[in-house]
């Protein structure tokens, strides 16, 4: 009786004692044969009964089903963390260009991974589960079947004005961008986005609509509507710039339109080269030309350090863009603004006495820099519009317009400014002010010059609606509290070549003017 009892007690401790203790659990087919062969030789000489032995074999087919159901949990949790890896790697190799899919989680505040627990059962790709970055974004198990981020910009402003003994009463709040984003990533080898804009009283609120085939890593091709690949700032997303409006060279730019575009890299993404064809007549909505021949856009960019070289060159980049295109009446339509947004240049088909007949050609280019290192950013623009063989009733002349820039961010937090593929990355604090620091801060400063030839303005420009020269200084302090909510103090003075018409007293029609804008605009910014 007593060997009896001593056998049975070991058999239950061989049974019972857990693998990561001894590892001697029955986890493979022969291991589970020798035991099965030793109870029965038990049972044959008595020492266990049946009841005995059926107990047994019930808590090895029970421990045996509970260990088959921890290792799948494991599994699937190694899955969904190699999964998660492969997101940020393609992040970081730039696969998804701006707004696109597989953003970066934010580089604090956790903000709540919505990503369920895994209940150890594979999936069928009809799953979607919930994760947050830079966005809030479904997937399947799988994140190459698809996967769909939300995104969103709203940026409210205040603007204080100030002329030269006037006061045009246009103090106020202004609603600036109010956008809604939905991006993601399907079989493979696409990324799609659509974005909507909301703030703007016109039609043209459709902002981007595309689609990117990835042929591979190297290679992308887009076809929608989209920003043209002209220019460092201009093809840089509006929630990271560090001032509160763009240049006054933007307006000189190409902007969105429909059309094809291929971008390619070369040397770990030291050369990043666009090229694409578009119709020429801006978004969707706009009205097209009698002109149909394409309107051809590329951009080149170098990184010549990006790999090699003294780390302080790592993050320079210099760029060149060229977009040349047949052009008729109706593409000769320019407006620009200074930060307070108010219109200093208009040149439109029907601008004066002189009624533009037809036009041939229209030739921009552009070329800049860019470079960051520790806390400091460096951005620099010269742009260039050329309108060919502008005709009116008596005259043919060309438009000539050029801007160029120079803007510096220095971090006063220590955060590091950074650019990949020729765009300007955005700021993450070191440490928000919800997790017990003064989040970001940085100063920025810049110089924008503004000109217009002497036939444009000779000929079509009204005296006092345009001027031909303008420089504009703007010193900007911008508070970053957390990854997605900033505050922006931007001051900016713009000096003109000759008084502008700013205000006209609606009862005795008095005009006012001034050669002098003082604008300051406080930003609240909120981009997720």
């Amino acid at each position: 009786m007593e060997s009896r009892s001593t056998i049975l007690f070991l058999i239950l401790l061989l049974t019972f004692l857990p693998c990561s203790t001894f590892s001697i659990v029955p986890s493979s087919f022969a291991e589970d044969r020798a035991l099965e062969q030793l109870l029965e030789v038990f049972q044959k000489k008595g020492i266990l009964s049946a009841d005995e032995v059926k107990m047994i074999r019930q808590t090895m087919d029970q421990d045996i089903e509970k260990m088959t159901q921890r290792e799948k949990e494991i599994e699937a949790k190694e899955r969904a963390l190699i999964q998660r890896e492969r997101a940020l790697k393609i992040k970081e190799d730039g696969l998804s260009e701006t707004g696109s899919t597989a953003p970066s989680p934010p580089a604090d505040d956790a903000v709540g991974q919505a990503e369920s627990a895994s209940d150890g059962r594979e999936s069928d790709g009809s799953v979607l589960t919930g994760r947050y970055r830079d966005g809030l974004c479904w997937s399947t198990q799988d994140p190459d079947i698809f996967s769909l981020c939300i995104g969103g910009l709203l940026q409210t402003d205040y603007r204080y004005f100030r002329y030269s003994g006037i006061d045009p009463n246009k103090d106020g709040f202004d609603i600036r961008r109010a956008r809604l984003l939905l991006a993601g990533h399907f079989l493979k080898h696409f990324d799609y986005k659509l974005e909507y804009e909301f703030q703007s009283a016109e039609s043209r609120n459709l902002l981007d609509a595309y689609l990117d085939t990835n042929f591979s890593s190297y290679f992308t091709v887009r076809a929608g509507q989209f920003k043209e690949p002209f220019g460092l700032e201009q093809y840089t997303p509006d929630k990271n710039l560090f001032f509160v409006n763009r240049s006054m060279g933007f307006y000189l730019t190409p902007g969105r339109d429909i059309g094809l575009m291929a971008r390619t890299s070369f040397f770990r993404d030291a050369v990043d080269f666009y090229l694409g064809i578009f119709n020429g007549d801006g978004q969707d909505s706009s009205t097209g030309g009698d002109e149909d021949a394409p309107q051809v856009t590329g951009r080149l960019v170098l990184s010549p350090f990006k790999n090699r070289g003294p780390s302080s060159l790592h993050d320079l980049i210099l760029g060149g863009s060229f977009n040349y295109g047949k052009i008729d009446s109706s593409n000769v339509d320019i407006h620009v603004k200074t930060t307070g947004l108010t219109p200093f240049f208009d040149v439109a088909s029907n601008a004066k006495f002189n009624i533009i007949q037809d036009a041939d050609t229209l030739m921009r280019y552009g070329v800049e820099l860019g470079w960051a290192f520790g806390p400091l950013a460096l951005m620099s623009e010269y742009v260039h519009a050329d309108y060919k063989d502008v005709v009116t009733s008596t005259e043919q002349f060309d438009i000539e317009l050029e801007d160029y820039y120079v803007a510096l961010l220095w971090m006063l937090t220590g955060e590091k400014p950074a650019f990949r593929k020729g765009i300007f990355q955005p700021i993450n604090p070191l440490k928000s002010i919800w997790s017990g620091g003064w989040g970001g801060l940085g100063l920025a400063f810049r110089y924008d010059h503004w000109e217009a030839g002497d036939d444009v303005y000779n000929t079509l420009i009204q005296p006092g609606i345009s001027v031909r020269k303008a420089d504009a200084y703007t010193i900007a302090l911008n508070w970053w509290l957390n990854s997605f909510l900033r505050l922006i103090a931007d001051f900016t003075r713009t000096e003109f070549d000759r008084p502008l018409l700013i205000d006209r007293d609606p009862r005795t029609g008095e005009a006012f003017y001034s050669d002098v804008e003082d604008v300051f605009t406080a930003r609240l910014q909120f981009a997720f």
